[in-house]
């Protein structure tokens, strides 16, 4: 593989994330408060006698949705990238450009909540891919 595959292997992953969080951003409010629904109804659905904020405020709710959103561009960039610093520095940039394009839609506005919400998801995705490479270390050294 050259290195030009190399880096597009690398990169593509994130450039699909970063286009995912870019529609979900840019969509109407009729738009996104019907998906936001639809996945409370089906939290909702899956935990039965759920109780709580995010059962009742449709606001609180879709902050919460940027967790696994930002969990799974974690996992990728720190997959993508071995070095942490990379990883983190991608992921800070994509929360931040997302929320400060909040700033030019009508319908839309930045909130330093969902930036916490972001930050929370990607260190834990690459918290996660971070702690299984030290396991696979290892379990290397062991055998």
């Amino acid at each position: 593989m050259n290195m030009l595959e190399k880096r597009i292997r690398q990169v593509l992953p994130i450039v699909i994330m970063l286009i995912v969080i870019a529609v979900l951003t840019t969509q109407s409010p009729s738009e996104t408060i019907s998906v936001s629904r639809e996945l409370q109804d089906l939290c909702k659905g899956i935990i039965p006698n759920a109780s709580g904020r995010w059962t009742t405020d449709m606001h609180w709710f879709r902050s919460l949705l940027h967790l696994p959103l930002y969990f799974v561009l974690g996992i990728i960039a720190a997959f993508s990238f071995r070095q942490v610093w990379v990883s983190l520095g991608i992921c800070s940039f994509i929360a931040l450009a997302d929320e400060t394009l909040k700033i030019f839609l009508p319908t839309r506005e930045f909130e330093v909540r969902d930036i916490i919400f972001d930050a929370f998801g990607f260190l834990v995705g690459i918290g996660v891919v971070v702690l299984c490479r030290w396991l696979g270390d290892k379990r290397k050294i062991c055998e």
